[in-house]
């Protein structure tokens, strides 16, 4: 294996003829009075990588290998790429796909397609396909400290249950005079019980 791009492997036949990268680095010209301007940087600039390979019918399917690319490349998700040797180079996205057919048989079919490929680093260590964490607590998500799940508190009489502080009260409705229904309606939870913390 040459590498792999999240799910779509490059092997070692149809590994590319070209591949280039490139790196910029962002500075900002200050004006001085009666001097040379002086230059500040900015910040470093998203890594372009630029594959050039050969999809050829002899060592897969050129359409399908193709029909990969163009998926993932229309998906806009971030995919990994590692090649064979370990070296893991980051989260990237397709920007570019440039397609070539060189040759085809008797029926039209794609024989050897050249395909060039320009992928740029999406800036996150992280896995940028998961939904981000907000910064609060949402409702009904926050489990009690210790893991107590859906512990609560003793009230005084006639109010039910009081829910752990940082719990929320969707986790811990108390006492209602409705039946228990799929969705909470209004009612179904005393405003006085519903909290919202920060996230520790």
């Amino acid at each position: 294996m040459f590498a792999i791009l999240g799910d779509i492997v490059f092997e070692v036949v149809s590994s590319p003829e070209n591949l280039s990268s490139m790196r910029q680095y962002d500075y900002v010209e200050q004006r001085v009075v009666q001097d040379r301007p002086r230059l500040q940087w900015l910040a470093d600039e998203l890594e372009l990588i630029e594959f050039e390979m050969l999809l050829h019918s002899t060592v897969a399917n050129p359409a399908l290998r193709l029909f990969e690319l163009e998926t993932a490349a229309m998906l806009h998700e971030a995919l990994p790429l590692v090649f064979g040797n370990g070296d893991y180079r980051g989260f990237f996205v397709i920007v570019t796909l440039g397609v070539i057919s060189q040759q085809h048989s008797a029926w039209g079919d794609p024989l050897a397609i050249r395909v060039r490929m320009v992928l740029r680093e999406w800036p996150f260590a992280l896995d940028p396909n998961q939904p981000p964490v907000p910064n609060f607590t949402p409702l009904g998500l926050v489990s009690a400290p210790g893991g107590a799940g859906t512990a609560s508190l003793a009230a005084p009489a006639g109010l039910g249950t009081l829910p752990v502080p940082g719990v929320s009260a969707l986790l811990t409705p108390g006492v209602s005079a409705a039946a228990p229904s799929a969705t909470v309606q209004p009612g179904d939870i005393s405003t006085a019980v519903i909290t919202r913390s920060a996230v520790s």
